[in-house]
């Protein structure tokens, strides 16, 4: 039953000056600058190029709804077991991974506040 659990992680870590993000699934973070979006995470969906080519790669398939093997709608998440099974391929590799994207961002005068949400919340607002 546990190989179909699974979650995203979108972590914010502010150390000096600067901020470092990390993200693995569809949640998001986004920083206000001067009025302004800026995008630190992008959500892991699997029409995206490099998730596609990946989950293609693994041997797993998209459909016209944009579900892995008929599943998942997001293409990065700790957990769902059952889509890291291709013992031929690195866990970095797999269909669905947790590697997590990482950017960084250097806080100014300018810099308001982050915000992180799910994609409960940006499936219905813009950045």
């Amino acid at each position: 039953m546990m190989e179909k659990r699974g979650c995203t992680a979108n972590i914010l870590l502010y150390v000096k000056n600067e901020l470092i993000c990390a993200n693995a699934g569809d949640s998001r973070c986004v920083v206000a600058e001067g009025g302004k979006a800026i995008p630190l995470s992008e959500d892991h969906k699997p029409g995206q190029k490099k998730e596609l080519e990946r989950i293609l790669a693994a041997g797993s398939t998209v459909n016209e709804e944009g579900r892995i093997d008929g599943n998942l709608n997001l293409s990065r998440a700790i957990g769902d077991i059952q889509h890291k099974k291709n013992l031929s391929i690195r866990l970095q590799d797999q269909a669905i991974t947790s590697m997590p994207d990482v950017r960084r961002y250097t806080v100014n005068e300018n810099t308001d506040f982050a915000v992180i949400g799910c994609d409960g919340i940006w499936d219905t607002m813009s950045s």
